[in-house]
């Protein structure tokens, strides 16, 4: 069973190698930093990435980020670790030097890099979000009005126009008027 319902508090998510995090309900205005932060990543390194390619340098460590395919999954990336970051409040199952490693930022960022745990906690954390906003969205109107380009092509036809049944006004005066 799915349940819909926001937590109003912390909660628990499984993740694989028997991790589990607790973490603090995701807002809008959470998403929203998230998503900014990753963007400044992404604008970071391409920034990098053009300077040293003007100054004759080689690009040696920095992520290529030239297809759109590998520069969508390092936003990714960035977002899923900025989400963790900001988010996990606790862990279990993550050892260091043979003992429990704090949920720093940099150990949560070390552990979300692994490719299943991330992505396990980027879909269980959101998801309860992506369904109610696409619930909501569903039935709402269009964000631009109406009609937007950006959201695609309408398809509903003009409504149909029909002649009024009432008739129509008359400025005269009747013998029905409540004026004396």
């Amino acid at each position: 069973m799915l349940d819909l319902s926001t937590p109003k508090g912390p909660f628990d998510i499984a993740l694989p190698y028997g991790l589990s995090v607790t973490v603090k309900p995701l807002t809008t205005a959470g998403m929203a930093a998230a998503q900014a932060a990753a963007r400044r990543a992404v604008e970071a390194i391409e920034r990098q990435a053009r300077e040293r390619t003007e100054a004759g340098l080689a690009q040696d460590g920095l992520p290529h980020l030239f297809a759109e395919g590998e520069r969508d999954g390092f936003y990714q990336a960035q977002l899923i670790r900025e989400l963790a970051v900001r988010h996990v409040a606790s862990w279990t199952g993550v050892k260091l030097g043979g003992g429990p490693a704090p949920p720093t930022p940099d150990n949560i960022a070390a552990v979300m890099n692994l490719y299943p745990v991330g992505e396990r906690f980027f879909q269980d954390f959101t998801l309860r979000q992506v369904l109610l906003n696409a619930a909501k969205n569903g039935s709402g109107p269009s964000a631009a009005g109406t009609f937007s380009r950006a959201e695609g092509p309408s398809t509903a036809g003009p409504a149909a126009t029909t002649a009024c049944p009432a008739p129509a006004a008359s400025l005269e005066p009747t013998g029905g008027s409540a004026l004396p």
